[in-house]
């Protein structure tokens, strides 16, 4: 999309979410729709990176959109990454809720597809 668009779309996200927990139930559906209608371009491998700061909060009441999202995603060989986001360097209770409820959305192996940010 165009830069523009990036930017309204980050200024609504601002306005609407910012620190009222991660969502990404919906977003994963959405993925799996874009996919799902699309082809890859010149044969190259299709990926999807999910970066979070948090627990995602809907991992266990929306549980079945997710687990459909990610089958599609699967079946349409899309390779889906996770990064949490950190601020500090040891590891806090909000790192590792982050960890524990990305990890099943994303491909096998799991380990290959996780990585663990510091930022500071």
């Amino acid at each position: 999309g165009a830069a523009a668009e990036l930017e309204s779309d980050v200024d609504w996200h601002e306005s609407n979410y910012l620190e009222s927990g991660t969502y990404i139930a919906k977003g994963l559906k959405r993925a799996a729709t874009i996919f799902t209608s699309s082809s890859p371009v010149d044969g190259r491998q299709r990926v999807l990176i999910i970066i979070t700061d948090g627990m995602i909060q809907d991992a266990g009441a929306d549980k079945d959109i997710m687990v459909q999202a990610r089958q599609t995603l699967d079946g349409l060989s899309v390779q889906t990454f996770g990064i949490v986001v950190r601020r500090f360097t040891q590891h806090t209770q909000t790192d590792l809720d982050a960890e524990a409820t990305l990890k099943p959305i994303l491909s096998e192996p799991r380990a290959d597809h996780y990585y663990n940010l510091l930022l500071d």
